[in-house]
């Protein structure tokens, strides 16, 4: 299953798809992320002025997971800004 996910993910490209989204919309990195290097958040900025960056440092690929607290603040302070 992860060998199926990660062919996936060398043929993905939503760059286009996510162009379209009018929603603010918040991305997340990891500083240490070797998969999406963080040299690509401000080709992106430009890609999607309506969303949001954040990189949050010693994370790698899963912030989500490695920095819960972190990741759980960003999105809640984008949530209350949006109601």
């Amino acid at each position: 299953m992860l060998n199926g996910g990660l062919e996936i993910l060398k043929t993905a490209d939503l760059r286009e798809p996510l162009a379209s989204l009018t929603l603010p919309h918040l991305r997340i990195y990891g500083y240490l992320d070797g998969l999406v290097p963080r040299k690509i958040v401000p080709l992106l900025d430009e890609q999607w002025p309506q969303s949001e960056a954040l990189i949050v440092a010693k994370a790698a690929h899963a912030p989500f997971i490695s920095h819960p607290n972190e990741f759980c603040a960003a999105i809640t302070t984008l949530s209350q800004r949006l109601v």
